[in-house]
């Protein structure tokens, strides 16, 4: 039915845009123009710059983080003037469509004042890596889901799912350990290591989200074989009132919302000092799939934060604390009492657990707090070279509960403690016109500790691990539309371990490792509506304890693991393209990704049967390496039909192998492709287009996997409809979205084969979500 109802929207909307091509007798003026001006000596953002689309009575102001957006252009050149407090005003031709941010450099110098200069792409960005950025409106839209939810349409990216509460963000096929997240310029710790252990961070802490797709170790440091995932620390204002944002949701399915709230402004009269305070919160009961409720998938969070700093042409320094915490339930059907009873589980494809929607959260359940602590100062030391000293404290703590004899339910399975402290210094140095660069070391010291009194034996140990690195990055412009990078890492980490053996004796085995990693790529620019990448290089990943000395009952993943204390570090050699552009005066645009990864020692769980303990029976996974091969490929496709219409194709694909089986990898994403239709009226006053977006999404049956290793067949591919409505109002300096989503349209009954729990259970049904953003004062 779904696919018919596929069929018949896209015949419709292909009649309909043929009418609207006949009729349309202007240009498409529906493009979009986003710029971003900063200082040329420190890279800070000129405020409240002033952009104006000369010949016409439009025009805007550059926010605090001196970004502005043109909305409505149409194809061609344009002429933009600029002018700032301090600055000679100057005017600037530009083509539409264009493909990048616009970014104007501006010397901003009381009595030295120059023109200023405009450049294609932002400072010190990833030249050979494939990235793309969810922004502001799009967090606002998607307010309420996780960071992993939030970067879902994001072209190569898939969910790795335990359940509808937890999810992971999958990479052209990697994830876990194998993906970096950076919290505020701070690499995020939080028992990454656990397949069921999303991030714990607020995304809303940040105004943009970036995903750097490709082995990125030498920036990044171990672990960034996939990618990595950036949230953006926001600069703080420098004066100004208070301005702020509000925007909450509510969810139907889970029958609950999420709202979220942030302050900012200056001191009064002390020019360059600024502060933030920021807080949110979600609470959901249980979530319903097509046909039954997911019992015991309530959700509760809460996060706060707090920034304060100062900042002007030369010195910099910023302190930051952030708190987020979060309680969720533990699908009870994938908690099972006998083998007999999962096998038929698993053959029936019904839960053997149904109650009552409630949003109370019952064992099995997980209660996790992260806090982290940074503090960042930065001075430059000549006009065009900065130094950056930052470092971070974070602590971590996880508990994990089950249903337990005698009374103990209460008492948790789980309890690990961990404390991180990290430590960076770069030097952004510019030696001249044609080459400028970072070089910088960095280190880190962790320590996590099982907390004594939950009566079961840990499932990983405690251990100490610390690392120390260096590296240099080189940017080479060899002209305006050329530009080279190359860079080096090398890395030391060692791992220290207590635990007790099979015969209660305390061990303290220690593992060292050593490893290195490169990277070139270049960033060429056609036109200036087309841009080509290219990059290779080399990663690693040293294995987690998690890898070497799991031994045991997971309880959020609801089976056993065990580790294998012979494992080696992974090793891979990437290599990556990518076309972006677009074409015919912005009526088609394309981007095309691909990438190959040939990974040595890549560890990975592997299904290994079931075994019945004194809490239930359970699937049994274990920690093995093999070489393997992945080649992934991702491409979007959009074209304009008359004004309003637009129509947007997506296509994900993974092929990995096992090299030393000859066999596919386990656990990889299915193919993907989606079809998006979106009409935009003409906006009236000051409100804003009205947006109509209709989705359609196709997930094709695995079937690339090896016989015999999993314990359920991958389940049949699905077709899943979504739709959305939103529009916004202006209103002085003051600014109102909101909208409606719905998902899974259809309420289609279907599982994926990314989702752990899908032995147990059916995916999330129908959701609709009312969503609103207000943003107030000068922001």
């Amino acid at each position: 039915m779904p696919s018919r109802v596929l069929v018949l929207l896209f015949t419709t909307c292909c009649s309909l845009s043929q009418g609207i091509v006949l009729h349309a007798q202007e240009s498409i003026c529906t493009h979009v123009l986003l710029g971003r001006v900063i200082d040329d000596h420190d890279r800070t953002p000129l405020e409240f710059a002033e952009v104006l689309l000369v010949g016409t009575d439009r025009g805007v102001v550059a926010d605090i983080d001196g970004r502005f957006r043109l909305d409505g252009l149409c194809p061609g050149q344009i002429t933009i003037r600029i002018a700032h407090l301090g600055c000679d005003p100057v005017e600037r031709i530009v083509n539409v469509p264009r493909a990048q941010e616009l970014v104007i450099r501006m010397e901003h110098h009381a009595h030295e004042l120059r023109e200023m200069e405009v450049v294609s792409k932002r400072p010190d960005e990833q030249v050979g890596h494939s990235h793309e950025t969810v922004e502001a409106d799009e967090m606002v839209r998607n307010a309420g889901a996780g960071i992993a939810n939030m970067i879902g349409k994001v072209a190569g990216v898939t969910m790795l799912n335990s359940g509808p509460t937890l999810s992971k963000p999958v990479i052209h096929g990697l994830s876990g350990n194998r993906i970096v997240i950076m919290n505020q310029g701070v690499r995020q710790e939080d028992q990454q290591w656990g397949g069921e252990h999303a991030p714990n961070l607020d995304p809303f802490t940040t105004d943009r989200i970036t995903v750097v797709k490709g082995a990125a170790s030498v920036q990044y440091g171990s672990d960034a074989l996939g990618g990595v995932i950036v949230t953006e620390p926001v600069p703080l204002p420098r004066e100004g009132p208070i301005a702020g944002s509000f925007h909450g949701v509510g969810i139907a399915n889970g029958r609950g919302g999420a709202a979220g709230l942030q302050l900012q402004g200056g001191l009064g009269n002390w020019r360059g000092f600024g502060w933030r305070v920021q807080a949110s919160g979600r609470y959901l009961g249980d979530s319903e799939a097509a046909r039954y409720v997911l019992s015991n998938t309530g959700d509760r969070e809460a996060g706060a934060s707090a920034s304060f700093g100062y900042r002007d042409h030369r010195f910099s320094s910023t302190v930051y604390y952030s708190r987020f915490e979060r309680q969720l339930g533990i699908l009870r059907a994938a908690h099972i009492g006998s083998l007999s009873d999962l096998r038929a589980a698993i053959a029936t494809g019904e839960p053997w657990f149904v109650a009552d929607r409630t949003y109370a959260i019952d064992v099995p359940r997980q209660t996790m707090t992260h806090h982290l602590m940074k503090a960042e100062v930065g001075y430059a030391i000549t006009e065009r070279s900065r130094i950056v000293a930052t470092y971070g404290y974070q602590l971590d703590d996880r508990k994990e509960f089950d249903l337990r004899r005698g009374g103990r339910s209460g008492t948790p399975a789980l309890d690990l403690d961990l404390r991180v402290h990290s430590g960076d210094l770069v030097l952004k140095h510019w030696i001249g016109p044609q080459v400028h660069g970072r070089v910088g070391v960095s280190g880190s010291l962790q320590q996590n500790i099982n907390v004594p009194g939950t009566g079961v034996r840990p499932l990983i140990p405690n251990y100490r691990r610390g690392n120390i690195g260096a590296f240099v990055i080189e940017h080479v412009p060899l002209s305006e539309r050329l530009e080279l990078e190359a860079g080096l890492r090398l890395e030391a980490s060692k791992l220290e371990v207590a635990k007790f053996d099979a015969n209660d004796v305390l061990i303290n085995p220690v593992h060292e490792f050593t490893n290195g990693a490169f990277h070139a790529g270049m960033a060429w620019t056609l036109k200036d509506s087309t841009l080509v990448r290219f990059g290779v290089g080399s990663a690693y990943r040293p294995p987690h304890v998690s890898e070497l000395y799991s031994e045991g009952l997971h309880h959020g993943a609801a089976a056993i693991e065990q580790g294998d204390p012979d494992l080696e570090s992974e090793r891979s050699l990437s290599a990556t393209a990518e076309v972006d552009g677009s074409w015919a005066d912005g009526r088609l645009t394309a981007r095309l990704g691909l990438r190959s990864d040939r990974i040595d020692d890549m560890i990975y769980l592997r299904p290994d049967g079931t075994r019945l303990t004194i809490r239930g029976a359970f699937p049994v996974f274990q920690y093995v390496a093999t070489n393997a091969v992945l080649h992934s490929a991702d491409a979007q496709l959009g074209t304009c039909f008359g004004r309003r219409l637009k129509v947007d194709l997506r296509f994900n694909t993974v092929r990995a192998h096992d090299r030393g089986t000859g066999g596919w990898l386990f656990l990889m994403p299915s193919d993907r492709a989606a079809i998006e239709f979106t009409y935009t009226t003409i906006a009236k006053g000051k409100w804003e287009p009205w947006e109509f977006m209709v989705r359609g999404t196709q997930v094709l049956e695995q079937r690339r996997v090896s016989s015999d290793i999993d314990l359920d067949a991958p389940p049949p591919g699905y077709t899943l409809c979504d739709l959305s409505i939103g529009s916004g109002r202006t209103m002085g300096k003051d600014r109102l979205r909101f909208g409606v989503q719905v998902n899974n349209l259809f309420n289609a009954a279907y599982r994926d084969y990314l989702d752990r729990f899908r032995y147990f259970a059916d995916a999330r049904g129908t959701d609709v979500r009312l969503w609103f953003g207000y943003a107030f004062g000068s922001r």
